[in-house]
């Protein structure tokens, strides 16, 4: 699992295939279509958590003490699964998905079709 913690305002967020961004936004990035590879933008720094220890330890949380350990580490500067950019060549996977939707509905199929509502209220015949 790939996190990013933000120099600004500190704040540490999980990454989703999905935009994200810090609490000031100044930070943020998404996974790639492949689940592995991230991008990053901002003052921000990559952390990782091994996953299957991260799992180990939610399924044995103690109920009294001082927790169950897991391994979590800041990935490198130079990291072939982490691209960092400026915040002016990001591009927010928001953004493709409007386009989608936008495509979707500029299709001749979809505009032209029209449904007829029923009124339960009225007799049609």
């Amino acid at each position: 699992m790939k996190l990013i913690y933000c120099n600004n305002c500190q704040d540490i967020l999980r990454l989703h295939k999905t935009t994200s961004s810090c609490l000031c936004g100044e930070s943020g990035g998404h996974y790639q279509e492949d689940g592995f590879n991230v991008i990053i933008y901002g003052p921000s720094i990559p952390l990782g958590f091994k996953n299957d220890e991260f799992n180990t330890a939610l399924d044995n949380q103690p109920k009294f003490g001082s927790g169950r350990e897991f391994t979590s580490y800041v990935i490198p500067v130079a990291c072939p699964t982490v691209e960092h950019v400026n915040w002016e060549d990001y591009k927010s996977t928001d953004d493709a998905v409007d386009q989608e939707i936008i495509d979707w509905l500029e299709d001749d199929e979809v505009t032209n079709k029209k449904k007829k509502i029923k009124n339960v209220y009225k007799d049609e015949k």
